[in-house]
């Protein structure tokens, strides 16, 4: 009986140490500092001027973590983050705010609110952020505003290590994509390394790969990077099979190809790619 008291004593001890190691334990307890529910408790201004119903959960959730972040640690990436989620958020309200509620019509009220919140903090935050040298806030005035001097900006930062991320890689690789096919799939496949474990690398990076060396008439390894792609849970439904034809291999000689593609997608899947 004391043994039993003395190993439930060691549980109780122990419990505390193992949810301080574990996020996910304290976020599904409550107890962790970027769930949702804990920064509304603590910082209210975060969420109020959201909307409060069940449109977009996911999108205010975003900018609200965003929010929190870019609170206590203020940077330009954290503020790129925030850009994103706004973005993202707006979108989603914007089509909410037109829909008139059956019963509540308080909810469209909250629902413009929060769109116009997002607009307004869109646009400070991208007047702040003009200038910036960061590669993400470079690329995101580039790409969305068409910003000349924040493409040489961004092009600038190429070989300096600092774009070697997997968002930043691929829009160095489309800028490529129209006159360099070969420069673009050594970016791309450089690419596979920067995504982290828990990412999910999406089939858009391999398709890519796959119509670079179609440009280059290299149809051995488009058939290859095509049946890689392919792998993909989320590929697209291009159809490559005139590839067969192109190549002119039997079934036995397409079939290793095909065992070469599964090899690829193994190391991909791994982070255990290399050029």
């Amino acid at each position: 009986m004391s043994s039993l008291f003395a190993s439930h004593r060691y549980l109780v001890l122990l419990l505390p140490l193992a949810l301080a190691g574990c996020d996910s334990a304290l976020n599904f307890l409550g107890f962790g500092n970027r769930t949702v529910k804990s920064i509304c408790k603590s910082n209210p201004e975060l969420c109020e001027d959201l909307n409060q119903d069940g449109w977009c959960r996911s999108e205010r959730a975003d900018v609200i973590i965003a929010r929190f972040d870019e609170l206590n640690h203020a940077s330009d990436e954290n503020k790129y983050h925030l850009i994103k989620n706004y973005r993202a958020y707006n979108q989603c309200i914007e089509l909410a705010a037109s829909i008139e509620p059956k019963y509540d019509k308080s909810r469209k009220t909250q629902r413009v609110v929060g769109m116009l919140t997002s607009l307004e903090e869109l646009a400070r935050l991208e007047a702040e952020t003009r200038e910036s040298n960061n590669p993400y806030l470079a690329m995101y005035h580039w790409t969305q505003h068409r910003d000349q001097d924040a493409k040489e900006r961004f092009l600038a930062l190429e070989g300096t290590g600092k774009l070697d991320s997997p968002e930043l890689l691929w829009t160095l690789a489309i800028y490529y994509s129209g006159n360099n096919p070969q420069k673009t799939i050594d970016i791309l496949q450089s690419s596979f390394k920067y995504f982290s474990q828990e990412q999910q690398i999406p089939a858009k990076y391999p398709e890519a790969i796959t119509s670079q060396y179609m440009a280059l008439r290299n149809f051995r390894q488009a058939y290859i990077w095509a049946q890689v792609s392919a792998l993909f849970d989320d590929h697209s439904t291009q159809d490559y099979s005139s590839l067969k034809h192109l190549l002119q291999l039997n079934e036995d000689q397409l079939e290793d190809l095909q065992e070469e593609a599964k090899v690829i997608f193994k190391q991909i899947k791994e982070r255990q790619y290399q050029l």
